[in-house]
């Protein structure tokens, strides 16, 4: 490689690279669109159900766990976003969030859907966990899941970044759906929403930020971000 070839290389990434200060607001304005789930939740009225003949799923409490488990992963993960992720996906990641968040809220406020509580026997530790969810953790916002989109998009750009440990991130993926489903929190359609709005999101966000150009799918590979070693 020459010298000259370096710098410009060296001039590109500068220009590409993401200051700490920047990658702590952006995520800040991130999590502010997806924070509207909170009143959305507790406040919204009317609306329907989205549950189909198919949603017979019975309630296990011990599926709670995982359940609730996510929310320490995605704060660990908000960690490895703004001190790990290489900037190009960095800026693609914002960007599939902003675009997930928005339509997900959006759908939240014009079409609202909701989740009946359950009525829930024993008085074991993963029963009245479960019960204090259903019974204080809003039931609307239920189409599409927002523990389904949020974790997607992370396995998502994780994978990305280091693809060895893609079949963790989409183990924990599924653990996750069928959380959301042996809870009685949400139903079938309502996780396969929050696929289908994290995916969008998802290559959005890869073509905003240059990694999923236009053009010959053949040539995919030579045009991709270089992926750092895991």
């Amino acid at each position: 490689m020459t010298s000259s070839t370096y710098h410009v290389e060296k001039m590109n990434r500068d220009a590409l690279a993401v200051p700490l200060k920047k990658r702590l607001l952006l995520i800040m304005l991130v999590c502010c669109i997806q924070l509207i789930y909170t009143p959305t939740s507790y406040r919204t009225i009317g609306g329907i159900e989205p549950k189909l003949p198919i949603d017979i799923f019975p309630i296990s409490s011990i599926w709670v766990l995982p359940y609730v488990l996510c929310y320490p992963l995605w704060i660990s993960s908000l960690i490895w976003i703004v001190f790990k992720l290489e900037d190009r996906l960095f800026r693609a990641l914002v960007a599939a969030c902003s675009l997930t968040f928005s339509i997900s809220t959006s759908t939240f406020i014009f079409f609202p859907t909701y989740v009946k509580a359950a009525t829930l026997t024993g008085q074991d530790l993963f029963t009245n966990l479960l019960r204090f969810i259903h019974e204080h953790g809003g039931r609307y916002d239920a189409f599409p899941s927002g523990h389904v989109y949020i974790t997607m998009l992370l396995a998502l750009f994780f994978s990305y970044q280091y693809p060895r440990y893609k079949y963790l991130c989409f183990s924990i993926l599924a653990i996750v759906s069928v959380s959301t489903l042996l809870t009685g929190q949400h139903y079938i359609l309502d996780v396969l929403g929050g696929y289908a709005v994290a995916l969008s999101g998802y290559h959005f966000g890869l073509w905003w930020a240059g990694l999923l150009p236009a053009g010959n799918r053949s040539n995919k590979k030579s045009r991709q971000l270089v992926r750092p070693p895991s």
